[in-house]
């Protein structure tokens, strides 16, 4: 009797789990800068490897970063590593006045000589999150940059004027 109370039992156990639903990371994508002056454009694409690659670029030049994301809460962190290729360095965010910055360029490998028109940007720790179809990036207070500044990307990228 014991043994058929026991099928019972593993019976309905198995006929009431329920297979989790695997819903697509709403980070991942390509995502395209909004707040942009022209001809300057920048994007990040997200991938689902949580690896991440950004690009920005103008008349004179641009950056690039790659790196690894993790989600945080609701928001992902964006984390860069090292390069193999010789760049300048700079922080994602950078507002500090020309005056104050270092007179020594950083470098993704000592010693190196970089071409001058591509730079890698740093990315620490920087969060980003979801605001209806948009990523934002979250200012940190240590950053020196003033609260109004505004970095957004979207899904789809817009016309440039």
């Amino acid at each position: 009797m014991k043994c058929k109370e026991f099928y019972f039992l593993l019976f309905i156990c198995l006929i009431s789990c329920k297979k989790a639903e695997i819903t697509p990371n709403k980070f991942l994508g390509t995502w395209y800068d909004t707040e942009y002056i022209v001809p300057g454009k920048s994007s990040i694409k997200i991938n689902a490897d949580s690896t991440f690659y950004y690009r920005s670029h103008g008349c004179e030049g641009g950056s690039v970063s790659k790196g690894n994301w993790k989600i945080v809460g609701d928001s992902i962190e964006l984390n860069s590593i090292s390069s193999d290729t010789c760049y300048k360095m700079f922080p994602f965010i950078f507002c500090y006045p020309f005056e104050k910055s270092s007179k020594r360029d950083l470098l993704t490998i000592p010693n190196c000589n970089p071409d001058n028109n591509t730079f890698f940007a740093i990315f620490s720790k920087e969060i980003f999150y979801i605001k209806n179809d948009s990523l934002v990036y979250k200012l940190k207070p240590s950053s020196n940059c003033p609260d109004t500044l505004k970095i957004v990307f979207a899904k789809t990228q817009k016309i440039r004027k």
